[in-house]
């Protein structure tokens, strides 16, 4: 059971970062339940980051836009018309710490201990980037003693703008900046689960 503890962490900090990426945000978590599948929304245009870094096919009919609140040009949000506050996917690319790292760098290296703690987790290479993409919902908490508020907590629904769903992580072929994808939903649960999926397999990164 201690083996869940790193795991649990080193999201639990990606998380946290998440948060600070997005700066202040505010967002209204739904309550809708898992639904089932929905079918796969067609392909519209091509779209990238300001920055040109980042590309990725965003779904027919959905709307892209810059990040609030700032605008900045590394990153892209983009949500269904008519979608609620939380029904988001958010695509950045930031500049690396190149001295200190982060808790990314725990999930993209060669060591198979903790992908193995969760089949939730899963290593793959985009377009030469090497990600790793976790589904949140799916994640285990690590068990406390009865009673343990902190231990029983679910991480993935406060905090972040909507309910988290998917996160992934990378490090761009070229260049020295990360990669940063949030797929969270506000009502539309199945919707953005199914847009989350084919934006992250059509991400592609400029040379």
């Amino acid at each position: 059971m201690m083996r869940k503890w790193p795991l649990f962490i080193v999201v639990l900090m990606l998380s946290f970062g998440v948060v600070v990426a997005l700066g202040s945000q505010r967002s209204s978590t739904g309550s809708a339940t898992r639904a089932g599948d929905t079918p796969r929304p067609d392909p519209g245009e091509r779209t990238t980051t300001g920055d040109g870094r980042v590309s990725f096919t965003a779904p027919k009919g959905w709307t892209t836009g810059p990040c609030p609140p700032r605008g900045d040009a590394n990153c892209v949000r983009l949500s269904p018309r008519g979608a609620a506050e939380g029904d988001a996917v958010i695509v950045m690319a930031n500049e690396r710490n190149q001295v200190e790292g982060s808790p990314m760098d725990l999930l993209l290296a060669d060591d198979a201990f903790l992908g193995a703690q969760s089949p939730s987790i899963e290593r793959l290479t985009l377009d030469g980037a090497k990600v790793a993409r976790m589904d949140l919902s799916a994640l285990p908490t690590p068990a406390g003693p009865p009673g343990d508020s902190a231990a029983d907590a679910d991480p993935w629904s406060s905090g972040l703008p909507g309910v988290q769903d998917v996160l992934v992580v990378g490090v761009l072929p070229v260049g020295t900046h990360s990669l940063l994808v949030t797929c969270g939903h506000g009502r539309l649960v199945a919707e953005m689960r199914a847009g989350c999926d084919l934006i992250v397999e059509s991400l592609r990164f400029p040379r």
